[in-house]
């Protein structure tokens, strides 16, 4: 346990956190996962992929705590704030198979109707996520010494995995070799270049479906259990200061959801949270009713274009239970704007320069 959190276990014995929950209960708040865990990946990446466990351990606290099932479309019109209890709404990103496995029976279970975010060209190309197979591959393979052979001429080679530069080198080489490879014959390739790291296809297990998304018919499956498929970009990027890319790339992931059969999306996730100030006219022009952010905090939709920017906590393994609870109780928030302020103060207190 370090400093942070025996200070919360101090904060919560104290009663500040139930103080907190009263106070700040009409703010809705966002949670945010991505995937289940159907292996060894959490161990990876606990931020990227959670376990059933962990998930049932948050949504029954929740529930203990007075927390209420909303949807984002009740964060948006407002009408979450007048639910009897503290809203809650929960986000998916990506569209990763594992969260339709492990994830959604349980959020059903407990009353939520998620949104999520679905990655359309990843999930057209129906095939494993080159980005997180590989890097999990060299995680799999450990600090070693291989000799890679028989890959490509740009991955071949000697290379010490227990070196940064060694290691991102190789990374690099071989996420290029996989992306030109045809989306069909990727698993193999990724297979292959498991073996030459002495990770076998068994321990790879792409036939689990661990790092590939859902299928259409899993997102209608996932849609009768109340989840609404909304948008992450065809492309997974948001281009600061582009802003016909930025609509062109939403306006294709919505014509890619209306395809297979899909309810018009009308909600936006920024790809790895990355936004700027003309985001407000993008996703007015896209006809996005909100957006979320990777910044942490509590739902205030005190200006017009708050919901363009609502903030969002991302939860994962990672994260202790502590930690978990002082940020829905609203705890974190608080010490976050303590702190500004602070900063704040203490920069006005510094003499002028002469």
């Amino acid at each position: 346990m370090n400093m942070k959190q025996t200070v919360l276990r101090a904060a919560r014995m104290a009663g500040v956190f139930a103080l907190m929950r009263v106070l700040t209960r009409k703010y809705p708040r966002i949670l945010c996962y991505h995937g289940g865990s159907l292996g060894d990946e959490r161990l990876y990446n606990p931020k990227l992929f959670c376990t059933p466990g962990q998930l049932r351990e948050r949504l029954k606290w929740l529930r203990k705590k007075g927390f209420v099932p909303v949807t984002l479309d009740q964060v948006a019109d407002g009408t979450a704030a007048a639910v009897r209890g503290i809203p809650v709404a929960v986000t998916l990103d990506d569209g990763w198979y594992s969260s339709w496995h492990d994830l959604l029976p349980l959020l059903a279970d407990f009353g939520h109707r998620p949104a999520l975010y679905l990655h359309t060209e990843a999930y057209k190309a129906g095939a494993p996520i080159i980005a997180v197979a590989l890097r999990y591959l060299l995680w799999k393979a450990g600090p070693k010494a291989v000799l890679v052979q028989g890959i490509d001429p740009a991955v071949d080679g000697p290379c010490n995995l227990a070196d940064a530069a060694q290691r991102r080198r190789l990374c690099g080489a071989a996420e290029t070799w996989l992306a030109g490879q045809p989306h069909a014959g990727r698993a193999s390739c990724l297979e292959r270049l498991g073996i030459a790291l002495g990770v076998t296809p068994a321990q790879l297990d792409l036939a689990s479906r661990r790092f590939s998304y859902m299928t259409t018919d899993e997102l209608h499956a996932a849609a009768v259990r109340g989840c609404s498929i909304e948008l992450h970009g065809h492309v997974h990027e948001y281009m600061p200061g582009q802003d016909a890319r930025n609509r062109a790339n939403i306006e294709q992931c919505r014509e890619v959801i209306e395809a297979a059969g899909l309810p018009s999306p009308t909600h936006y996730c920024y790809p790895s949270g990355a936004f700027d100030a003309g985001a407000p006219a993008v996703m007015q022009a896209a006809g996005v009713s909100t957006a979320t952010t990777c910044v942490p905090g509590l739902v205030n939709l005190r200006g017009r274009n708050t919901r363009f920017f609502l903030p969002r906590f991302l939860d994962g393994g990672d994260v202790a239970m502590i930690e978990f609870e002082a940020e829905m109780s609203g705890v974190l928030q608080l010490l976050r704007t303590l702190t500004r302020r602070a900063n704040l103060t203490a920069h006005a207190l510094q003499p002028s320069p002469t």
